[in-house]
């Protein structure tokens, strides 16, 4: 019995270290796949695209350094732009909204760019992103409007990104400075580049503020209230424009504006409506989502629909932020738009307002499902086009750069790969004791032999 001792080891340890390899590479799986705050950018947003300039913008779960890598040439993105604020303070620091504005641009030029968060890079789902600067034009008379950020206490929000589009321009966006921010609403260029042309009194101002982990806002307002703008109140959604609703005789009125020229649309009065007011009204046709209760496959989507040319609509979803922007449809009638964040599983609701071509107030509701990442194979994602949120997936790092920047040379921080996620399960671990238990089981057959001899 002594002489099989040997291959009955061997056997032992073999069976031994292939179920504590299986074993390890479950546990280790399990940790790696389980969610949690990242450095990963979230709602990455372009704005102030110009001849020579734009801005990128960006969320982080937890407080991290963040810069652009950006260069003409998408083989060779190595030019270093910095955030603004480290620029001012010569360090590098961590946000959890990251702002970074590239200047000194060739005018009407594809720029590709990647964004460094963190110890890692990401880029658009495995390409660069890329933005075209627009034509060199004769910049109009100067337009500057101004406002304030304020928490709850009243106390000014710093650091805050505040997005501003006038009706039909496109992006442009400013960062807090003790809670008051300013922009020149004249750079504001049409979805063409161009000069965009808008009414200095009735044009419509849709403003989106995002403060990171703080929260955020929107607010909506007119050209003729921009200077100042109202307050705006982190967590809120507030209106500065009045907006006529139907009363249940069919008259129109305007509603009553609370202290200090503005209301929370939240705080409205709804409108009493037909029930059919809530699947379509008027001739409103909504063809994203498509129905009540439609399921969809993106934390971004973008909504979308058909209406009467030129109407300004209201749009509104009701998550746990709500979030609110006016929008006009196009001489064809089409509308889209693609909420400023991105939304959070679960069921929300979209809400159309405006006004008829019979002058008739109507509301338009409908809800849909955000499916969870995990859940979301074969169904319809209706993502956002490039102008609103973008999708971003980690890169192999490209080289390293300076980590200390300076206020005349726009930072980059190191790009190591410790942030890419390792390879899972203890493979070494499982050969390295099958192998001894092969070595074993072939020494007690060969111990066998010579005992026996």
């Amino acid at each position: 019995m002594a002489k099989k001792i040997p291959t009955a080891l061997g056997v032992l340890i073999l069976l031994g270290g292939l179920i504590a390899g299986v074993v390890l590479v479950n546990n280790r799986q399990g940790l790696l796949t389980k969610a949690g705050p990242t450095e990963a950018p979230k709602n990455v947003k372009i704005s102030d695209r110009g001849a020579n300039t734009f801005t990128v913008s960006w969320t982080t779960d937890t407080p991290v350094t963040g810069y652009l890598s950006y260069s003409e040439n998408p083989a060779k993105i190595t030019t270093p732009a910095g955030d603004i604020r480290d620029q001012i303070s010569g360090s590098s620091q961590g946000y959890t909204n990251h702002y970074v504005k590239v200047t000194g641009l060739n005018p009407d030029k594809t720029v590709y760019f990647v964004i460094g968060s963190g110890s890692q890079t990401y880029d658009d789902s495995g390409k660069p992103f890329e933005v075209r600067t627009g034509q060199q034009v004769i910049a109009p008379p100067e337009d500057v409007i101004t406002g304030r950020i304020i928490g709850a206490d009243s106390s000014p929000v710093n650091n805050a990104i505040v997005y501003v589009e006038v009706q039909g321009g496109e992006t442009l966006s400013a960062m807090t400075n003790n809670g008051s921010w300013r922009l020149n609403l004249a750079l504001s260029r049409d979805k063409n580049g161009a000069v965009l042309t808008y009414d200095p009194k009735v044009s419509l101002v849709s403003i989106f503020v995002q403060a990171g982990i703080s929260g955020t806002a929107t607010a909506i307002t007119n050209t003729e209230k921009t200077k100042p703008v109202p307050d705006i109140v982190l967590g809120k959604n507030q209106s500065f424009v009045e907006t006529t609703v139907a009363t249940e005789s069919g008259t129109l009125v305007e509603p009553d504006i609370k202290s200090g020229g503005f209301k929370n649309i939240t705080e409205e009065a709804a409108p009493i409506l037909a029930p059919e007011a809530t699947e379509a009204a008027g001739s409103m046709i909504i063809t994203n989502p498509a129905i009540n209760g439609e399921m969809i496959a993106t934390s971004s989507p973008e909504f979308a629909g058909k209406t009467t040319p030129g109407t300004t609509i209201r749009v509104t979803v009701n998550s746990p932020i709500e979030l609110t922007q006016i929008i006009k449809a196009d001489k064809d009638g089409i509308w889209k738009w693609t909420p400023p964040q991105d939304l959070e599983p679960g069921v929300h609701t979209l809400t159309l307002e405006y006004t008829d071509e019979n002058n008739i107030f109507q509301k338009v509701i409908r809800t849909f499902t955000v499916l969870a990442s995990d859940g979301t194979a074969g169904l319809p994602a209706f993502t956002a086009t490039p102008s609103a949120t973008v999708t971003i997936s980690p890169v192999s790092p490209t080289g390293t750069a300076s980590a200390t920047p300076t206020p005349t040379k726009e930072p980059s921080m190191p790009a190591t790969s410790s942030g890419t996620l390792e390879e899972t399960g203890a493979l070494d671990f499982t050969i390295l004791m099958g192998m001894l238990g092969i070595i074993l089981f072939v020494f007690g057959r060969t111990s066998k032999k010579w005992w026996r001899d």
